[in-house]
This record gives C-alpha cells, sequence and structure tokens, in this order.
C-alpha cells in the first residue's frame, strides 16, 4: 500500500516523535541525513483507550520547527551529506483487546486517517489476528526482544500479507543484553516461517 511508494533513498519508519524534547529530534534528523537518509517518518505511540490520546494523536501532526529542521538539514550539509529530507507522519496503536483498537479508531477517525502510516503493535494473539484482518493498518509492529505472549499463527500472518501489511523486525533489540537478543532472533525466525506459509 502507502509503504510501497516512498521514492528513493533509504527510509527510517521509526523516528520517536516527542514534542517536548526538540533537541532530540533534531539530532536524529541530522543524524538521518548524513547516513543517507532521505525520508523518516515521526512516530507517535499511543495506548488503545489511553484517555489522553486524542491529544497525542493531534500533537503528532505537528510540523517540525522550521528553525530545528533548517539546523538538522546544515549539520548534515556540513558533512557531506545532501540536504534533503521528506518527513511523513506515523501512528502506532498499541492494543489487546480487538473492540478497544475500533473503539479507538472510532473515536478519532479524522486524526488517524490524516497520518500517513497506520502501525498497529498487538500484545495478545486476538490483537494479532485482527491487526492482520485491518485493511486500514501499514505496518504490524511486534517487540521482538521480549518472550511472546502468545504464537505467530501463519495464517494471520498470510492474511496481514494479503491485505499489503507489513511486519517491522526493529533491529534494536539485536544490539540490547544477551537475552534481549536471543528472543529477538528466535521471534524473527518465527515471523519468517511462519511469513513462509508454515503450519499453524
Amino acid at each position: 500500500a502507502r509503504l510501497r511508494n516512498m521514492g528513493g533513498g533509504w527510509t527510517d519508519l521509526g523516528v520517536r516523535a516527542d514534542p517536548d524534547n526538540p533537541l532530540a529530534l533534531r539530532e536524529h534528523l541530522a543524524t538521518a541525513v548524513a547516513l543517507g537518509y532521505a525520508t523518516v517518518a515521526t512516530d507517535t505511540r499511543v495506548d488503545a483507550g489511553d484517555k489522553a490520546a486524542g491529544r497525542e494523536f493531534a500533537r503528532g501532526l505537528d510540523p517540525i520547527d522550521p528553525a530545528a529542521l533548517a539546523s538538522a538539514l546544515a549539520d548534515a550539509s556540513a558533512r557531506g551529506a545532501r540536504p534533503v529530507l521528506r518527513r511523513l507522519t506515523r501512528l502506532t496503536i498499541r492494543f489487546g483487546e480487538p473492540g478497544e483498537l475500533q473503539a479507538t479508531l472510532n473515536a478519532h477517525d479524522r486524526l488517524v486517517r490524516a497520518y500517513d502510516i497506520l502501525a498497529l503493535e498487538p500484545t495478545t494473539e486476538r490483537a494479532l489476528a485482527s491487526a492482520c484482518a485491518n485493511r486500514r493498518c501499514d505496518v504490524i509492529a511486534l517487540a521482538l526482544g521480549a518472550r511472546p505472549s502468545f504464537r505467530l499463527r501463519a495464517g494471520a500472518v498470510r492474511a496481514a500479507a494479503s491485505n499489503g501489511i507489513a511486519f517491522e523486525v526493529a533491529y534494536v533489540w539485536a544490539l540490547m543484553d544477551t537475552t534481549a537478543r536471543r528472543n529477538f532472533f528466535a521471534n524473527a525466525a518465527a515471523l519468517v516461517r511462519a511469513c513462509g506459509g508454515g503450519g499453524d
């Protein structure tokens, strides 16, 4: 779906959007440009059912401060990088109950649709099945550094593939402690098997 139209250059879909820490965002953007990234998605993360969800949804759509962006591009240019960067907006909703997710999507439909990318982070098997069948979803994010609380069933994964949904494999877990690395590789292998059409 929308993930196939990113254009040229590398893309980082997980730049944490924190309006309260513009300095960290500026540094992240400058580093991304210097490393050759042409597109970044600033990621707003919210738990379904959170009473402050609407406010966070709105804040995540705020434009990047022009001064911070100009400063980031100037820093990257000084390092010899081409000072060009496309910004997308991403919304990641963590949920355990499908009904709770649907209520959140319905209550904030206009704001949710304003985002370029909708990612879902299921925490239960029921939530995973719901995310895989959700035609509005672009990305399914999984906590691959932790012990899985549910099985990755091939049927659900195939449903996601048929709906054009991508699974996110965030390699940050591979750079952490031994337990997180072990869980990451085991979970990533399970995801690959499920994507290959293994048994349920």
